[in-house]
């Protein structure tokens, strides 16, 4: 093993990447944008407080994204002092249309979703594609993105990632939201005419679904085209699981996903050498096989308290075939646990994950308003501490 001033955070992660022991296991904060913490005005400013408990105070207003509040320009001195090996580059912003009643509009390629802010959370809150039943609702729908506007998510961004690419030796995760069709369909449908689209109007189901699909594939060709030489990692998104199990059959899965997964993956491959994370939240352990085969390399955010996700289940019989990014506990652990329980946690998780390689410390989300900012502190101190090799 090379000596510890040596490790660079690129062959840190690459290391682990290939399934093989760095110097300690590469941490992921504010790196993708499943792994950063959540500001949430007026009541749940926990960036803000959390820069705050560390003294700093010229920072960057938290710029978050439109849907879910995460931050997306996490302070660079808090990723560096909470040793985070990634960086984050997202496409261009689209336009977003503000309503009297305070609800908003996203166009481009979310294709006008709709979002209110609903407890801490601006949210998804009423479906535009509700109520769309024939082949000429599809055609007639008013919010499907042009190719310009498609376009444009590109622009400056080779320029932005060289510029990080100066500063830091950092491994650079893209975020495009390749979430088509499936989430994109349920969050325009909702969810319950997504799984009812399926059964009862597939006809109708694989037409929207090859809309969808359609943008899918020109953000990787006119997005992912552009920058996929300069980045490291590109995620994709499908929520396909809740608490308690997978959200559809894996016979369902088989017809009405997977061959939208294949496809979109095998056109990424075709404009980046790039590493593929997949982000599923909930229980998805039915479908890490179809992953694994699919060509996935990274399986984010891996919900421990979900149903047959332990850390231990994961590790045993995926571990050689996958890298596990997530696992820390934000449901329970990370918001309500003590100090000592919290560096107790981050212990055993590493334990669990890191022998061999194939793991990136992270929580299994991003992190909550209500979490204290001294739990947020401990946590990655432990990780610092215990995720040293050989692990203890």
């Amino acid at each position: 093993m090379a000596e510890k001033d040596q490790w660079t955070s690129r062959k840190r992660v690459f290391a682990a990447l290939n399934h093989q022991e760095p110097d300690r296991i590469p941490i992921n904060f504010g790196g993708c944008a499943q792994t950063t913490i959540l500001e949430c005005p007026p009541d749940g400013m926990n960036c803000t407080k959390l820069y705050q408990h560390l003294g700093i105070t010229d920072y960057e207003k938290p710029i978050t994204g439109a849907l879910a509040n995460q931050v997306y320009n996490l302070d660079e001195r808090v990723m560096k002092r909470f040793g985070s090996d990634f960086r984050l580059i997202l496409p261009n912003s689209s336009e977003i249309l503000n309503h009297p009643d305070g609800s908003k509009t996203i166009l481009g390629i979310s294709c006008g979703l709709r979002i209110k802010k609903m407890g801490y959370y601006d949210d998804v809150f009423e479906f535009p594609l509700q109520k769309c039943t024939t082949l000429e609702d599809i055609r007639n729908y008013p919010f499907w993105p042009s190719d310009d506007e498609i376009k444009s998510l590109a622009v400056g961004k080779r320029e932005e990632i060289k510029k990080i690419r100066g500063k830091t030796d950092c491994v650079i995760i893209e975020d495009a939201y390749l979430a088509y069709p499936a989430l994109l369909y349920a969050l325009l449908s909702g969810y319950d005419k997504w799984l009812l689209d399926m059964k009862l109007e597939p006809q109708f189901y694989f037409a929207l679904s090859d809309r969808l699909f359609e943008i899918g594939l020109k953000v990787i060709e006119y997005f992912i085209g552009e920058i996929g030489d300069l980045i490291d990692i590109i995620g994709t998104y499908d929520d396909l699981g809740t608490q308690e199990g997978a959200i559809l059959s894996h016979a369902d899965y088989e017809k009405f996903l997977k061959p939208y997964e294949k496809r979109m993956i095998e056109a990424i491959r075709k404009k980046t050498n790039a590493k593929i994370y997949r982000h599923s939240c909930g229980s998805v352990y039915d479908f890490i096989p179809d992953f694994i085969e699919l060509g996935v390399d990274i399986l984010n955010p891996v919900q421990p308290l979900a149903k047959r996700m332990e850390p231990w289940r994961l590790k045993k019989e995926f571990g050689k075939d996958l890298t596990f990014m997530g696992g820390l506990d934000i449901q329970e652990l990370l918001p309500r646990g003590s100090i000592e329980e919290i560096r107790h946690g981050v212990k055993e998780l590493i334990k669990t994950y890191a022998p061999g390689g194939g793991y990136i410390f992270a929580t299994s989300h991003n992190i909550e308003p209500d979490t204290p900012v001294e739990n947020i502190v401990a946590m990655f101190e432990a990780a610092l501490e215990y995720g040293k090799y050989p692990i203890q």
